[in-house]
């Protein structure tokens, strides 16, 4: 059996605008946890780590099987869904939030599996037209601590899994425990996406397209294997993603 291509593109990190990351480089350099990568090999696929070269994009794009859109600690950028005004705990990295919002975009035109992870969740809500709070602490009730206040490896807060949906025919259960790392969510739902997942202070944690073949996207991070339902989403999308024989 052939096993799926899965282009994920990497973090950048720019020692001119976070002088902490030259503790690697004095120079740009690209980043990412082994998870991503271990995750998905365990569930049977091949992972690629991509740069931000936007000429290759028409060559990812015909080449992978699937796509994800990693998280990282960093917010894209604000004008990507109409807001001009940003809020003081802000931190962009424009020149990735661009590259991954060129490939989002070519890629989801081809109809192949698509997984956002915590920022690429964010991303794939912005890119069908919603919008996201930029400090849930301060725009949102956040009665749960959304930020990392355990290790990933443990859960932080309890998940609605929204019946009807996609998700839940997969897990079959209406509740189960997630991991948390992130400051922001989503505001406004995109257009044609469907909340799958709702957290118990009621933050959209979960979105799909339901006229996509395989397009989800997640506020947590899966790649963890924290608890049976992320098994479930690794394992479906490699499934959507092997190619035709």
């Amino acid at each position: 059996m052939v096993l799926p291509l899965i282009g994920i593109p990497l973090d950048y990190l720019d020692t001119k605008d976070e002088p902490e990351a030259a503790w690697y480089s004095n120079y740009p350099w690209y980043a990412t946890r082994y998870r991503y990568h271990d995750s998905l090999a365990k569930k049977g696929s091949v992972p690629c780590f991509i740069g931000y070269e936007h000429s290759l994009i028409p060559e990812y794009v015909s080449r992978f099987d699937g796509l994800i859109i990693a998280g990282g600690h960093f917010d894209h950028d604000p004008e990507m869904y109409g807001q001009h005004e940003f809020h003081k705990t802000l931190k962009r990295r424009s020149v990735r939030s661009q590259f991954e919002k060129a490939l989002l975009e070519a890629f989801l035109k081809t109809r192949k599996p698509v997984l956002g992870i915590c920022g690429g969740h964010q991303l794939i809500n912005i890119l069908y037209g919603g919008t996201l709070f930029q400090d849930l602490t301060s725009q949102f009730k956040d009665d749960i601590k959304h930020t990392e206040t355990v290790p990933p490896t443990e859960p932080a807060h309890g998940l609605e899994v929204v019946g009807g949906t996609n998700l839940h025919n997969w897990f079959n259960q209406r509740s189960t425990q997630i991991n948390s790392s992130h400051h922001q969510g989503i505001d406004q739902l995109g257009k044609r996406l469907v909340a799958n997942a709702i957290s118990e202070d009621g933050l959209v944690e979960g979105i799909e397209d339901p006229d996509h073949p395989f397009c989800l996207g997640v506020q947590w991070h899966p790649e963890y294997l924290l608890g049976p339902l992320d098994h479930i989403i690794l394992e479906k999308f490699v499934q959507a993603c092997h190619p035709t024989k």
